[in-house]
Formats: C-alpha cells, sequence, structure tokens
C-alpha cells in the first residue's frame, strides 16, 4: 500500500514521515489553499526536499491552474512530482504530461461526474487521487469520503487510485478494506490541533506512524 502524507509545511515533519515509511510527502502550494492551513514558501519546500531519500517522492500539491505557473513551481522546488488539484480541464493536463516528466497525481472530486472525470484525465497521469469538495475547497477538508463510490471508481480506473478524504488512523483499515485502493492519502487526520495552535501546519507524529503502520500491514 503506497502512503502519501499530505499538507507538510516543515522538515521537522516531512522526515518523521520519511522515517515512519511514507512513500510519497506532499507540500500544498499555490492557488486556493484552505485558510486554516500554512503554505509553506518555495525556499523552504526546496531545502527539505533536497534531503529526501532517493526513493521518497516530494509532490508539489496545486491549486494553481495556469499550466506554465505549475511547472514552474515543481521546477523550482525540485519536486518529484505535481498533483493536481482543481478541475483545470484535459487539455491543460495533456501540455502539463507534454513538458514535465516528472508523476503526476490528478486529483478526482468523488460526486456525480466523477466517472467522466476520471476516464477523461487517467490518460495523462500517473495516479488518480479521489477526494471530497466542501465549502468550496478540494481536498485537505476532513470529510469522509463515499466509500462506495470510490470503491466503482477504482474498479474501472486503469491507473493506480489514491483514497483520500477523512482518512485517520481509527477509519483507515475499514477504509481500505471498503474501497481497496492502491494507495492512501493523509493530512488532516495526523494533523495536530490545540485551543492556542488552530492552524493545520504541524503534523502529530505518532498518529503518523500509526497511519502508516495500519496501511503497510494492510494486505489486499
Amino acid at each position: 500500500m503506497l502512503v502519501k502524507i499530505c499538507g507538510i509545511s516543515n522538515g521537522i515533519d516531512a522526515m518523521d514521515a520519511i522515517r515512519s515509511g511514507a512513500d510519497a510527502i506532499g507540500f500544498v502550494m499555490g492557488g486556493k489553499v484552505l485558510p486554516v492551513e500554512v503554505e509553506p514558501h518555495a525556499q523552504t519546500v526546496r531545502e527539505i526536499i533536497r534531503k529526501f531519500p532517493k526513493d521518497v517522492d516530494s509532490f508539489v500539491v496545486t491549486h494553481l491552474t495556469d499550466v506554465d505557473d505549475i511547472l514552474a513551481l515543481a521546477e523550482y522546488v525540485h519536486a518529484s512530482g505535481i498533483q493536481v488539484s482543481e478541475d483545470i480541464g484535459v487539455d491543460k493536463l495533456i501540455k502539463i504530461r507534454e513538458k514535465t516528466a516528472r508523476k503526476i497525481i490528478k486529483t478526482v472530486v468523488v460526486d456525480g461526474q466523477s466517472v467522466d472525470k476520471l476516464k477523461g484525465y487517467e490518460p495523462y497521469c500517473d495516479f488518480i487521487l479521489l477526494d471530497t469538495r466542501a465549502g468550496g475547497y478540494t481536498g485537505g477538508t476532513g470529510v469522509t469520503n463515499d466509500w462506495d463510490l470510490c470503491m466503482q471508481l477504482i474498479k474501472i480506473s486503469q491507473k493506480p487510485v489514491f483514497l483520500a478524504g477523512g482518512l485517520r488512523p481509527e477509519n483507515l483499515k475499514a477504509a481500505m478494506d471498503a474501497v481497496r485502493p492502491q494507495g492512501v492519502d493523509v493530512s488532516t487526520g495526523v494533523s495536530t490541533y490545540a485551543d492556542r495552535y488552530l492552524r493545520k501546519d504541524r503534523k502529530d507524529g505518532e498518529r503518523i506512524a500509526k497511519f502508516i503502520q495500519i496501511a503497510k500491514s494492510w494486505r489486499r
């Protein structure tokens, strides 16, 4: 089971996730970032990625919609991959695919149009990521996905699929049993909250380790 820890904003949390066995780290940068999230500076992300082992992927998780802006950001921070979160249209994704050899994850919001979106995007990406949309924001909302619909989408997908949306250590095994994805992605479910620290810019190392342990011990 592939595991991606998303919403990372600092080197401490990134290295905690990597030591716990994460396959990929996501940095939310550019575009419509949730108000409770802290967008890391590109220079900071660049320095963090520089220290990554070669077998761990780094993804710019972006809500940008301009092709050149997306590619320039990924190039600057030296990310090994790009996660396109917004519904930018197939034509733009084709241009991104033509202009980069980086791995591409395309987010597909799980709703009544998911099948058409998935089939349109999948020829031009390496992975599909199924996520939720709430309050005008795609991903990072902590809203649990429709597992039944996700399972149907995974059955028709020709590319490996990450399940996201409201995952946390407490429900991860049930989600994997129900949906049977190729990968899982978490941000809010391993974030740290406190009365005086309400932003999601730190992660709980113990929850990350528990999440990864559950994911890696699961068998189809």
